[in-house]
This record gives structure tokens, sequence and C-alpha cells, in this order.
């Protein structure tokens, strides 16, 4: 038996809310005018500065402020682009160092675009910033005179950039700059218009979304889950949603859309086949919907269709894809030439009469193409390279062997 008996004094229970879940995420964002205003605000006033970065780094990839402060000189490596995120917390006399929201779940690498690389170099090399350690003797990126800025001062920030009376010179709400409290940088937030690290964050996730990035892709850099961008971020209407969806199925199916769109199999090559021949995953997610698949293949948001990570539609048909294979030399046959046919030397499995049918007319085969390539051609008599030479000898050898060990699995050799 149980009751819900507790110590005198002890508070009343406090019912937990049940917030209906299109009522529990917060909308807001910038415009996309007001972040340019800022972007050109700071490219022209505070070039390569602190803030310059906090807000590009943001903007670019959208980056939590935790996950901002939290980079360090040694994470970033600017030939090839990259940050790397670890999880540091060096709990040490109640000071935190620098964990991140998911611990060591939220430790990843993120690529980064080369003007963000270079804006990054040039902070570094800004004589301007403060070439210090923080309390533990790391070198952090972002940097103040005394070490490493807190979550509180990037939010900072980003709330006296993004008034209007700074970045256009305006005020969309009709206050007096000298009468206003929120002109004052102490009382920054107060202003209507301002706003901190975290709408930024918002702008930029949905703004991958809408221009096609795929939610397996986002994940890993913004360090969210798909159901959470979905949830949160992903806010296209349904009709938006289904005509990204179709741009992507005319590039990859006949019968939707613009049929032009279509590519044929060398264009299908060009975009999803990698240096190595085979389908490139990375390039497949950017083709792919952020919002389903096919009604054929599955329902699930920003899932990859299955049967898209092993073929490549085009023309109709689906081709299995292949493994890589090396370039031939030019003197030495394929070993499709060679046995023409899986079944031309295979094992005891195979029929008699299948098997004598195939090797006969193998042999055949094999022989027409080598006399073909020995014959002598118009302009004279071809003689073999040693190399071909010696090449021909093995592979002659190698074929008779096979040919008396498939005859006498097949019976068919005299004992």
């Amino acid at each position: 038996m149980r009751i819900e008996a507790v110590s005198p004094g002890t508070p009343d229970k406090t019912p937990v809310p049940n917030v209906p879940d299109d009522e529990d995420v917060n909308y807001e964002k910038p415009t996309p005018e007001q972040v340019e205003a800022a972007i050109e605000y700071l490219e022209t006033y505070e070039p390569a500065s602190r803030r310059h970065v906090e807000f590009k780094l943001i903007r670019e990839i959208g980056f939590r402020v935790g996950a901002t402060r939290a980079i360090d000189i040694i994470d970033v490596d600017l030939g090839k682009q990259v940050i790397k995120f670890y999880h540091r917390p060096e709990d040490e006399d109640d000071e935190k160092g620098t964990p991140l929201k998911n611990k060591s779940d939220g430790e990843r690498e993120v690529n980064i675009p080369i003007g963000l690389a270079e804006l990054i170099g040039d902070y570094m090399d800004n004589p301007d910033r403060h070439d210090v350690t923080d309390r533990y003797g790391r070198e952090p990126l972002l940097t103040t005179r005394y070490g490493r800025p807190d979550t509180d001062a990037i939010r900072r920030d980003l709330y006296k950039l993004t008034r209007p009376c700074i970045y256009g010179n305006h005020c969309p709400h009709d206050r007096d700059p000298d009468a206003c409290d929120a002109a004052d940088n102490e009382h920054a937030s107060k202003c209507p218009s301002s706003h901190s690290p975290h709408p930024l964050r918002r702008y930029s996730i949905e703004t991958q979304i809408d221009r096609g990035v795929a939610k397996e892709l986002l994940t890993d850099g913004v360090d969210v889950s798909v159901p959470i961008l979905n949830k949160h971020y992903d806010l296209r209407s349904k009709e938006r949603k289904r005509k990204h969806r179709l741009k992507v199925y005319e590039k990859l199916f006949d019968g939707y859309g613009d049929q032009s769109e279509t590519p044929n199999a060398n264009q299908v090559a060009e975009v999803l086949i990698d240096e190595d021949g085979m389908i490139d995953p990375q390039a497949l997610l950017r083709l792919q919907s952020d919002d389903g698949t096919p009604e054929a293949a599955s329902d699930s948001d920003g899932a990859v269709p299955s049967e898209l990570a092993e073929i490549v539609v085009s023309g109709g048909e689906t081709t299995e894809t292949q493994e890589p294979t090396e370039e031939p030399d030019d003197d030495q046959l394929s070993l499709s030439e060679f046995g023409g046919s899986p079944s031309a030397v295979v094992g005891p499995g195979t029929a008699a009469a299948a098997g004598t049918a195939a090797l006969g007319s193998q042999t055949a085969g094999r022989l027409h193409k080598e006399l073909e390539a020995m014959s002598p051609g118009e302009n004279g008599i071809t003689t073999p390279s040693p190399g071909r030479a010696a090449k021909g000898v093995a592979g002659y050898a190698l074929f008779v062997a096979m040919l008396a060990v498939n005859f006498g699995l097949l019976g068919i050799v005299p004992a």
C-alpha cells in the first residue's frame, strides 16, 4: 500500500503543465535582411573581430553558444577547413571547463566553408585579438583580455550587435535613441528587435534545411537528432515540402515532374558515382528529400531510401551498383573475354550437358580471339611483346588446367 506522505512543511505539489506539441517551440528568428545587414556591418566596421567570428560561426553552421566558446586553436584546421569539438568538462573547484550539451555524444568534426576559414585565420592574426590561455592552460580560439569568454559574454555580443540602430542606423520602433534604454549596451537585450544567439542558430538550421541539406548530414554538424530537427526546426509547409521532394524525385526517377530534369546514365554517373566507381552516399543524400521518400519506399522524415543506396535509377530501369574494377591491361584479355560467362568453368553443381556446351563455346571463343590478336594486320605481322607472351603462356596453362578439372568433375574425361 502506497501513500503520498511527506515531511511537514513540504510545499504542495506543482502540476506539470501539459503543453501541446505545437506550442512548446520557440519560433523566434531574425529575417534574412536583418542577418545580411548585421554581416555587412561587421565586415565594414568590425572585420575579423571576435564578434564577427562568433556571428559567422553560428550563422554559417548553427553552433550552440557552448560549443562556440569551447573551440580551442588546436581544434581548428584551416587547411582542411575543419573544426573539431570535444567534451572537456574539466570540473575543478566548482568551475566547469567547456562541456558540450550532449557530452561525449556531441563530439564531432565539422566542415566549414573557405570564407569562414579565412575569417578565422584573419581573426587569429588580428593584433587586437588577446593571445591568452584559460584557467586550464588551454588556448581558446575566442578570447577576452582575461581568457575564454563565457556564454553570457557571447550572448551580450549578439544582443548588442542585432539592434537595428547599430547595424542599420534606424529604429523600427520609432524610439528616440537618446531616450531609449536599449541604446545602452548594458540593456541591449531590452530592444524588441535584438536577439540572443539561439534565434540565429535557428535561422541557420532552417536555412540549411530549406536549401536542401539532408538532415542526416545536418544532424552531425549542429548536434541535434533528426526527430528534433523535424519538430523544432523544419517549419516548411506541407506544400513546400512536397515541392522539394518533387525536385528530388524528378532527378532520380522517370515520370516525376519535369522529364528534362531526369538525368541520363552518364549524368547520373557524373553526379552520384565517385572516383572509385561507387555510389557516393553524400551525393545521394544531397539529392534525396529531407521529408520522406517515395510512397513505395519509406515514410520516414529525412530517411534515405534503402533502394537508392544500392541502385542508380535512369531511363526507367535500375542498374545494380558494381564493385570498382581496375583498368584492364591493353595486352591482356579481361576475365569476361577469357571465360565469356560465369558458367564457362564452374564447379560440379553445373549440369553436365550445360557445362559441356559452355566449355566448348568458350574454348572456341578463346581461340578465335587469340588467333585474331596474333594474325597479321593490314600493316604487317603483329609480334607479341615479352610481357604479353608470358601472360599468354600462363593464361593457356591455367585455361587447360581448368578445362581438365571441369571435364573430370563433369565425368566426360575417360578414366
